[in-house]
């Protein structure tokens, strides 16, 4: 993942990267890129808005979601000067900042957490063509506040791994980065007259060949754009494939594979359990010891003293 002072991914073609535009706030959040497709997003304290009035730029090629993760407050919202909401805030509280719109808050009280996610206008457009069969400019339309408990859980995954990244974690955050594409297009947009595709599974060379990827680099940080790429998939069509196919999206296929061959390693060698983590592709011990009780319901340790009697 990127440098959170670093240019975030999908906003490089605009004049006004989304860091910039988070940085012209007084406090910095969190900010990176996430995934292999464009997403990019920026975890706020929701207090630092508290009493405040902040203004910031259009970003001409992003839209950017924001979504209440806990806590809440009152806010007002105006883009390009027109009054677009004020309410209060709870958490699956969502606004939508389209592309080229330059958006002006209020905010009276505010407590908790609050992320933004920045949709690349061209992921949105290539998901609007592939998965609901809409070719052409589709665009959002201008909801004002929404209660979307389903874009906060994305949000919540985000959130989770630009603080403490996983291993797996590219793979699981291209899965987030489609799911709230073509959420922001069913909830967003007007695709009444559209449907959407019917989606085969993989074919079986398709099939073989991906599980084999996984199979052998399962602790590489592999993403779901270099798996649609050994299928000659784009990574919309790939990741419903899989799972139509195989029963189970691509990262938990990753997981399943993970943690058997921690098993293995906790059977058949003395390996310390940092190095089992480590040599199953988990960045963090503690996120492996966590996964793995919560699939087996016993510690890495405990398994291995089971396993041995």
């Amino acid at each position: 993942m990127s440098d959170p002072t670093g240019s975030l991914p999908g906003t490089e073609t605009g004049p006004l990267n989304a860091d910039r535009i988070e940085l012209s706030y007084s406090q910095t959040p969190i900010a990176k890129g996430f995934g292999s497709l464009g997403m990019s997003a920026a975890l706020w304290q929701s207090d630092v808005f508290a009493n405040s009035e902040a203004s910031r730029p259009a970003c001409p090629h992003t839209h950017m979601i924001e979504t209440c993760l806990f806590g809440g407050g009152e806010s007002s919202l105006f883009i390009d000067g027109r009054h677009v909401f004020h309410r209060r805030i709870a958490p699956g509280s969502t606004a939508l900042v389209r592309a080229g719109e330059a958006p002006r808050s209020v905010t009276y009280s505010a407590c908790g957490q609050c992320m933004h996610l920045y949709l690349p206008d061209k992921l949105l457009q290539q998901s609007a063509t592939e998965e609901f069969n809409c070719p052409g400019s589709v665009e959002l339309q201008q909801r004002g506040l929404q209660d979307d408990p389903m874009i906060a859980r994305m949000g919540r995954l985000v959130a989770q791994e630009i603080q403490a990244p996983s291993g797996g974690s590219q793979m699981m955050l291209d899965s987030v980065s489609l799911a709230l594409t073509v959420r922001m297009l069913r909830t967003w947009s007007r695709l009444t007259e559209c449907s959407d595709l019917l989606t085969s599974g993989l074919a079986p060379w398709q099939q073989k060949r991906t599980i084999e990827v996984l199979q052998s680099r399962y602790a590489d940080d592999l993403s779901i754009a270099d798996l649609a790429a050994e299928a000659r998939l784009s990574p919309f069509h790939f990741i419903r494939s899989f799972k139509r196919s195989v029963g189970v999206p691509p990262h938990q296929y990753l997981t399943k594979i993970r943690l058997e061959r921690a098993c293995v390693l906790l059977e058949t060698t003395n390996l310390a359990i940092t190095d089992v983590a480590f040599e199953t592709g988990y960045q963090s011990p503690a996120h492996f010891a966590r996964l793995f009780r919560r699939h087996y319901g016993l510690t890495p340790t405990a398994y291995r003293r089971k396993a041995r009697t």
